[in-house]
């Protein structure tokens, strides 16, 4: 199972949204992306989860998604005469492009279905 199909890609970006020869490469991107995201395949796949498949498909031939990680900056200190900045990342944090983001809407969009952000857990009773 997977979050959507060439056939289901070609119907909502076009039949010409790649080169055949890149298509299968790009929806197993896609449905990786996405499965690591949500961490399971949902049956059904609601239709919002195919719009994130494709936004995440537009963002690697973007070359936004899947394009290697930035070194991540700890501190930038620049100083000139009296006027001093400085930045400092939060450790771990990554820059998401807005087609990650976009995704990761349509997919919060989704009853029951929560991304997999940060650490969480369910207790029962």
């Amino acid at each position: 199972m997977s979050f959507i199909t060439q056939q289901e890609a070609e119907s909502i970006l076009g039949v010409d949204f790649a080169p055949d020869s890149d298509k299968a490469r790009l929806i197993l991107l896609s449905n990786t992306w996405m499965k690591n995201q949500i961490g399971f395949v949902p049956d059904p796949i609601h239709e919002n989860l195919k719009l994130a498949s494709c936004e995440i498909i537009k963002g690697i031939l973007a070359k936004v998604i899947y394009n290697g990680q930035d070194q991540v900056l700890k501190r930038k200190k620049v100083k000139a005469d009296s006027v001093e900045s400085e930045k400092e990342f939060q450790d771990g944090s990554v820059a998401l492009s807005s087609f990650e983001q976009i995704a990761l809407a349509f997919i919060d969009s989704v009853d029951g279905l929560k991304p997999k952000i940060g650490f969480s857990f369910e207790v029962r009773r």
